[in-house]
């Protein structure tokens, strides 16, 4: 069963630099890490509830995924996203008797610094590449705070200064919303909700999303809704009107944001203020915050008030 968003992958260029924007600017500590000793790299974790962001790094260019080397001469940002299984084995046989090609599970592993290793199984839709559009499956070889306390380097996950507690979801870009739910719907095995507008937070699409009723978290589809004559596109960033649809050109189908849940979103904007990171804030009965991606490696970051 697929249960939750395992992680979210960014690529970076500079994992050091990315490590400080992230830990210092944006108030989402970084603990755990290390190198992957097959393909090429390296990365940081930001463990978020039982959710953690994955800042990776081509170490070895020889070694490299071609996409992956490709998607960051665009520019930093969203490689992909991760399902989390229970069960990899019977959703890998679930998903080869609906007729989709996939490759797995196959074991994975990272080594720490100090020589530590942990280990997974993982299943590719299509092709094993990081930067795609389809989200790849995974079960670690622990679970539960074993696995939190691995994925932090063997230590407590530490807080996060912006109060971020939760990752909420997750949304990929896609040109036909009805086309998209129904081939996500065949791979994933989910059901896709209603259509619904972007007006909540703030942006002009549409949207569909599919639950992952056991962690109460959801991946979501959006379209870009066409802009309207008055409409002002210099902002090149979302929630701007036309990134949406900028962004399908530039990058296709793919992961175009996150949103993360705070304790209160005041105190993450004082953070924010402090630390001179520029953010879009849609007011409303229930506020959200857009921290441009120009301050947090190429992604967009959105967070809601979800008091603990």
């Amino acid at each position: 069963m697929l249960t939750a968003i395992d992680h979210i992958i960014i690529g970076v260029n500079d994992l050091e630099r990315a490590t400080t924007v992230f830990s210092q600017q944006l108030g989402l500590a970084v603990s755990g890490g290390g190198i992957h000793p097959a393909g090429g790299t390296a990365n940081r974790i930001i463990v978020i509830g039982d959710t953690y962001l994955e800042l990776i790094t081509v170490r070895t260019p020889s070694e490299a995924e071609p996409g992956m080397l490709e998607r960051l001469a665009k520019g930093e940002g969203y490689l992909n996203f991760v399902l989390a299984s229970n069960n990899i084995e019977a959703d890998s046989m679930a998903m080869a008797r609906r007729g989709v090609s996939i490759i797995g599970p196959t074991p994975g592993a990272l080594r720490a610094a100090d020589g530590r290793t942990r280990g997974w199984s993982r299943t590719n839709i299509e092709r094993p590449v990081l930067a795609q559009q389809y989200p790849f499956i995974i079960q670690h070889d622990s679970a539960g705070e074993e696995r939190r306390y691995r994925l932090a380097g063997w230590s407590t996950p530490p807080e996060h200064p912006l109060g971020a507690t939760k990752v909420l979801s997750t949304t990929i870009a896609v040109a036909d919303l009805g086309e998209a739910a129904r081939r996500f719907q065949h791979i994933y095995g989910l059901h896709p909700s209603e259509p619904f507008s972007g007006e909540a937070d703030g942006w002009d699409a549409m949207l569909v999303s599919f639950a992952l009723s056991q962690s109460g978290q959801h991946f979501e589809l959006a379209v870009p809704l066409p802009l309207s004559v008055d409409q002002d596109v210099d902002i090149e960033h979302l929630p701007g009107p036309g990134a949406l649809a900028r962004h399908l050109q530039q990058f296709g189908e793919s992961l175009c944001r996150m949103t993360l849940a705070v304790e209160s979103l005041e105190a993450s904007r004082r953070y924010l203020d402090e630390h001179e990171v520029t953010y879009t804030l849609r007011e409303g009965v229930h506020p959200v915050l857009w921290i441009h991606p120009d301050y947090a490696c190429g992604v967009s970051i959105v967070l809601h008030e979800q008091p603990q």
